[in-house]
């Protein structure tokens, strides 16, 4: 009986697995590259906070693409820049990542988020490349 709900665990958490890595088989965009996956460095979920903008580029004047809803966005970060200092609810940072984020129905890829929106508990995270210019 154990080893049979040890492996219907198993099962439960591959197919489980699956659905989140193929979740989005149908969006629009194109799948990452293998040189683009290997070099995801930071994981969180959500990673971004509830209201966050992403933006095209590392400082308000940049365009929104999208504002995450109340549960905040899940994704990955891939580098962080330096870019305009904002100050928002008594934090102040003049650091920016350069994410991956999901949003139901559309992924971005290469976008910005300023750090004080990002969870990664330190601007700049460790273990956070510097991204090439």
């Amino acid at each position: 009986m154990l080893k049979r709900k040890a492996r219907l665990t198993a099962a439960g958490l591959a197919i489980g697995s699956a659905f989140m890595l193929f979740g989005g088989a149908g969006a629009s965009q194109a799948a990452p590259s293998a040189s683009e996956r290997a070099s995801l460095t930071v994981q969180s979920s959500p990673i971004l906070q509830p209201n966050s903008n992403i933006r095209t580029g590392p400082g308000t004047s940049y365009r929104i693409l999208n504002t995450s809803g109340p549960e905040g966005a899940t994704g990955v970060v891939k580098c962080y820049g330096r870019g305009e200092r904002v100050t928002a609810g008594g934090y102040t940072t003049d650091v920016w990542y350069q994410v991956t984020v999901h949003f139901p129905g559309h992924t971005y890829y290469f976008v910005w988020a300023w750090g004080g929106n990002v969870n990664v508990g330190a601007d700049p995270a460790p273990g956070v490349e510097v991204c090439p210019s």
